[in-house]
């Protein structure tokens, strides 16, 4: 396989004379034909360790020579193939994996130095040659134990109040209240748990959820964690203090944590947060933008001599390399978030170059047997149907919809929606992460069901119910929901996003309708106030007043224009026709929703009930 194939390290190494095959079946069968061990690496282009590994581990001749003699080699791109990557990492990247020629793990690690390379080299291929009786009864027992795991009952009745409660809970047990953030150190930003934090304000007035989403995202701005010359944020600190970065920047990570920094400046108003919503998008349009597609790459290097240096003293030196990829999920949460920036920050050019986007991975990213793709090689979209790309898609179209009204993308939501529920419901309920016959080899063959995505798509079903009115939709999202209510228990704040969706399904938020009889400024100022409500959730709809069969479905007259009305469950309002009356009516609606519904009393976390 020539070097093209695969991204090692920018500095000098030999890992390519590693003959370093793709996954695929031939590589598979000519490890069985040869029986020999599979050495499977899995990489990113932007991880250091995977250079330094690249850069000595596999420069080294013996360990070369070994891998090439023992071993079919595999290497795999850890954000082109998120699949392989959730069935073999083994703790971080590089992940270091020795199979079976099934495909079967014999052992796992991340880094490995040079010289104990070469003890494991040779410690793994005499181990598989001498004991194959005892790895196939072990991979047996294996392959039976997950059999069972996937076919755990779940109790249909668990989905309550408590489980937001509870990894609330957890989520305050983790935070530093030192420095910010959850745990010590190496300490990720966990953008989902922050997102939790603010909801939970909004939700119930919790200013300490407040405080702590606060005191993170401000920790994280100010410190190292943060590029103070080029603005974007790093991928995690290596200290708890956020002081010292691991310095890749990653479109994964920075959209969820814009979007998360808006929340807050709506909250706050403070200009500090607004100055770095702003430095942080000019990052993303100076580098990870791409002026063709209106999409965003993938993410920039590490570089650990290059980014300390002042801005000046960068324009002296090569900026570390972008990987140029147009990664589907990654590139529709910073869609949203674009299209979130547009109405925060008054920015409707922010609005066109998202609908770029996101029309362009309509049109080049989709197919109609295969869904979204996961991403844009040279030759085309590549890996169809993972769950991951089609819920995070259906929720930037759906962004789009309530914030540009445009049709098409409430029309493209509900088709790609029917898309998962055919190819991705598992009859158990919940959703697979990979379509039926997507890859037999190895652990491929046995499909998940992952949690975080399982709540991402719920999400878009839950918006797609509120939408539509068809509780069919809400139903789909339940079904996605109940297998991990005791999962989520153990955890903690990681199931934050799944807690949130809990939550919006069991709580219903505002329904802004808005009747509009022109593109006018009242019209606009209402939407602006709509989308911008510091509530826990809503949904924000304009309705054309010459459209009787929307008004019709709606139960709404075509006068006063414009006006809207504020509904929560069942309950509506008058209508109102200034973004101030709006304010107000939302406030009372709720109030009185709220007053008038049964409310699941609440314990406190579950380890305290155990000791009870």
């Amino acid at each position: 396989m020539s070097d093209a194939a695969f991204h090692f390290s920018p500095r000098p190494n030999r890992a390519g004379e590693i003959r370093w095959q793709q996954w695929s079946e031939d590589a598979f069968a000519e490890a069985q034909r040869d029986d020999k061990p599979v050495l499977l690496g899995i990489s990113a282009v932007w991880c250091h360790w995977c250079h330094v590994m690249d850069e000595t581990t596999y420069s080294e001749q013996y360990n070369i020579a070994l891998i090439n003699e023992r071993f079919v080699a595999i290497r795999v791109d850890n954000d082109q193939r998120p699949d392989i990557n959730a069935r073999y990492n083994a703790g971080g990247w590089p992940t270091t994996a020795f199979l079976t020629p099934a495909g079967e793990v014999m052992a796992g690690m991340t880094y490995v130095p040079p010289d104990q390379m070469k003890d494991i080299l040779t410690q793994v291929s005499g181990y598989y040659k001498d004991n194959k009786d005892s790895i196939n009864d072990k991979i047996a027992e294996i392959a039976k134990n997950r059999e069972t795991a996937m076919t755990a009952s779940t109790d249909e009745d668990a989905l309550s109040d408590q489980i937001f409660r509870d990894v609330l809970h957890a989520t305050n047990d983790a935070y530093d209240p030192i420095f910010g953030g959850f745990g010590s150190e190496p300490k990720f930003p966990h953008s989902d748990a922050i997102d939790l934090l603010l909801h939970a304000y909004l939700r119930d007035g919790d200013r300490d959820a407040l405080h702590m989403a606060r005191k993170t995202l401000e920790y994280m701005c100010h410190g190292g964690t943060y590029d103070q010359e080029w603005g974007g944020f790093y991928r995690y600190s290596t200290k708890r203090d956020w002081s010292i970065p691991h310095y890749e920047k990653m479109l994964e990570d920075t959209g969820p944590l814009l979007r998360a920094l808006m929340k807050l400046y709506r909250i706050s108003q403070n200009d500090d947060h607004k100055r770095y919503i702003d430095f942080t998008i000019e990052y993303l349009d100076t580098w990870l933008s791409d002026p063709a597609t209106g999409c965003f790459w993938g993410s920039q290097d590490a570089d650990e001599d290059f980014y300390p240096l002042p801005a000046e003293q960068r324009k002296q030196h090569d900026p570390p390399y972008v990987d140029k990829t147009i990664y589907t999920s990654w590139n529709a949460t910073a869609i949203g978030a674009y299209l979130e920036a547009s109405w925060t920050r008054g920015r409707p050019d922010l609005r066109a170059r998202a609908l770029q986007g996101l029309d362009y991975l309509w049109d080049n990213l989709r197919t109609d047997e295969g869904g979204m793709h996961r991403y844009m090689a040279a030759d085309g979209p590549r890996i169809a149907g993972l769950l991951g790309d089609q819920a995070a898609m259906t929720n930037a179209l759906l962004d789009a919809h309530e914030v540009a009204s445009r049709p098409q993308d409430l029309e493209r939501a509900i088709h790609l929606s029917a898309f998962t529920r055919e190819k991705l419901a598992a009859p158990s309920g919940g959703f697979y992460d990979t379509p039926e016959g997507h890859d037999g080899l190895g652990r491929l063959s046995m499909r998940q069901k992952p949690i975080k995505e399982n709540a991402t798509a719920a999400i878009a079903f839950i918006r797609l119910a509120r939408l539509t009115h068809d509780e069919a939709y809400a139903e789909v999202a339940r079904a996605a929901l109940v297998p991990f209510t005791h999962v989520a228990e153990s955890q903690g704040y990681f199931a934050a996003e799944y807690a949130l969706a809990v939550d919006l399904l069991l709580n219903p938020g505002a329904e802004i309708k808005i009747v509009a009889a022109a593109d006018d400024e009242a019209t606009r100022n209402l939407h602006a106030a709509a989308l911008a409500l510091e509530v826990p959730s809503r949904i924000a709809r304009l309705i054309d007043a010459g459209d009787a069969d929307a008004l019709e479905r709606e139960a709404l007259p075509a006068h006063p224009a414009p006006a809207a009305y504020v509904c929560y469950g069942t309950l509506c309002s008058a209508p109102v026709s200034t973004a101030a009356d709006l304010f107000d009516m939302v406030a009372r609606t709720r109030q009185a929703y709220e007053a008038n519904r049964p409310q699941e009393p609440l314990a406190g976390p579950r380890s305290e009930r155990a000791s009870d």
